[in-house]
């Protein structure tokens, strides 16, 4: 018959083994993507080079030279963002309220440039 001693040295050496293999289960699963990115469109139909940036989202404005489109992907904490749009000519601006996913469309309007949604 086994002492105290022994199968106390049993009970945590099983103890050890079953938290081994629990510790290294958890180690072995695959990293989850991270979040999904949310974009806007931009399409420059004006005749001058734009600087675009998405209000309270992010810091760096996005060049969209004229007759070119881009998109801006960021995380962002709501549906509904608000997007500045300034001209290199003249440094006019324009800015909209849009939804994640659609296309800011930047146009020449009288004496300086427009900005729609669509």
């Amino acid at each position: 018959m086994a002492s105290g001693t022994e199968v106390t040295r049993i009970n945590l050496t099983v103890l050890t083994i079953a938290l081994l293999v629990v510790l290294s289960g958890c180690f072995g699963e695959e990293e989850k993507p991270g979040p999904k990115m949310d974009f806007i469109n931009i399409r420059n139909d004006s005749s001058t080079e734009v600087s675009v940036r998405i209000k309270l989202w992010t810091k760096e404005a996005l060049a969209v030279q004229a007759g070119d489109s881009d998109r801006i992907e960021f995380k962002a904490g709501s549906r509904t963002v608000q997007v500045d749009a300034r001209s290199r000519k003249q440094w006019d601006d324009c800015w909209v309220t849009m939804q994640i996913g659609e296309t800011l469309v930047v146009f020449d309007a009288t004496e300086r440039i427009g900005c729609k949604v669509e």
